[in-house]
């Protein structure tokens, strides 16, 4: 019988965010070569087999084995290094300093998604140290780049480790816990699938002059208008099984009243009143459809001189499945100025969802039945994108599930100011990662 102090390892956990967020890893420029330094001195220290691969000046990979008997195949631990650029007076502490107040830790990244590393970090640590025979490997995947594509990390990492695509399974973030605002648990959610990326530029282009003079060749008029159309069209609702079964789970709590509409989305959307709410949930919204956000505008240099061009970049996410020639056809319908470059961007490949009767999915409700007696756990299509597509493709089923308890108001600190996370939070993902972990490795 396991005897483990799990406010130890709280504690542990704290610690060692604390300094992996004072670690600034922010992409640009990443230098995630250091945060794979910090985590790998953790498994050198415990004798768990560990190697920096570094895609690029400064920009590190960390891949961390611990070995089980090779019954079975391995599976991945996977999160990312690096975390976005911060506001730094927006924020009312020192987003690097991993500052406790009131019980949360805040800092960048400590949502997206060093906690969740430390949670990983943290689960091989406890099955070394308790000695726990193993089926399969366990690999700890920490990777450079996933917030600007994943091109230098995850990608990389499987073009130039071919032992990665061996891996039966692949644990990482996407989906979560779902907190109401009186702290009653919604639902859990793993992700399965995530929308495509697709984005593109728009350019327009006119006559530049003096601004005293106005004139119809201003390409910024032009573009505004086109713009316009664009951002002010509602994309219609695209409604793939795995979001009918996500809202017909998460229906499970709602009232008698509001129950039939989750119960049946397609038919509840034709409802004005259910519509409106639930659209306004920018989740849910963006699970129902197609999206298009307007990013970047680039024009002009001085205030007094029209410029020759202006250009907009627009950060669309595709419903998987979503016939790309088509929606392009559309965008340019929609927009109705043939004088508009349209230029292709970013694009992701086509969205796979994983299984939900795989292993994975099964420990992850099994223990969550465990840790919360009789919530609803449901698969999930991710609105953001993650470096699992890219095992996705190569045919490993990825079970995106960050076990943090999240209202929608801190979810939405991801990437905002201000980011953080409990420390009860910390140490209920550190306990989360290792029963998933152990049931997994040992079954």
């Amino acid at each position: 019988m396991e005897n483990i102090n799990w406010e130890k390892i709280r504690d542990e956990a704290i610690e060692k965010l604390v300094g992996y967020i004072r670690i600034n890893t922010s992409n640009p420029p990443g230098n995630e070569i250091e945060g794979a330094r910090y985590l790998k001195s953790f498994f050198d220290k415990e004798d768990i087999e560990a190697k920096i691969f570094e895609s690029a000046p400064k920009r590190g990979n960390l891949k961390a084995i611990l070995k089980g008997d090779g019954s079975s195949p391995p599976i991945i631990l996977l999160n990312h290094i690096d975390v976005v650029p911060v506001e730094r007076e927006k924020w009312d502490v020192d987003p690097f300093e991993g500052k406790i107040i009131d019980g949360y830790i805040y800092g960048r990244g400590t949502i997206d998604m060093k906690s969740m590393a430390i949670a990983e970090l943290m689960a091989m640590l406890i099955l070394k140290r308790t000695n726990i025979s193993l089926k399969r490997d366990i690999i700890f995947l920490a990777t450079a780049g996933e917030e600007t594509g994943g091109e230098l990390g995850a990608k990389w990492m499987l073009d130039k480790d071919p032992s990665l695509l061996e891996a039966a399974m692949v644990f990482n973030e996407g989906g979560g816990i779902v907190v109401k605002e009186n702290g009653e648990i919604s639902h859990y959610e793993i992700s399965l699938a995530q929308k495509e990326v697709f984005q593109f530029t728009l350019k327009a282009y006119g006559t530049s002059g003096h601004a005293s003079m106005p004139h119809s060749d201003n390409p910024n008029v032009k573009l505004v208008k086109a713009l316009n159309r664009l951002v002010s069209w509602e994309t219609p609702f695209n409604i793939i099984p795995i979001v009918k079964e996500f809202f017909a789970n998460i229906g499970k709590n709602m009232s008698d009243e509001e129950k039939p509409n989750y119960m049946d989305i397609e038919k509840g959307l034709k409802d004005v009143s259910f519509r409106k709410k639930i659209t306004k949930n920018l989740v849910y919204n963006a699970m129902l459809r197609n999206t298009i956000s307007l990013t970047v505008l680039s024009a002009g240099t001085k205030v007094n001189v029209i410029p020759s061009e202006a250009s907009a970049e627009i950060d669309c996410r595709l419903i998987p499945g979503t016939d790309r020639d088509r929606w392009i056809k559309t965008i340019k319908e929609i927009i109705d100025d043939e004088s508009i470059e349209f230029k292709a961007g970013m694009q992701s490949t086509k969205g796979i969802i994983s299984p939900a009767d795989g292993e994975g999915y099964k420990a992850i409700y099994e223990i969550a039945q465990k840790m919360d007696p009789g919530a609803v756990v449901t698969p999930f299509l991710s609105v953001g994108a993650t470096d699992s597509r890219y095992f996705r493709e190569k045919g490993i089923p990825c079970y995106d599930f960050e076990p943090l308890k999240l209202t929608l108001k801190e979810a939405l600190l991801i990437h905002g100011n201000n980011e953080r996370v409990s420390v009860e939070n910390l140490g209920f993902a550190s306990r989360f990662m290792y029963e998933v972990v152990k049931k997994v490795a040992t079954s």
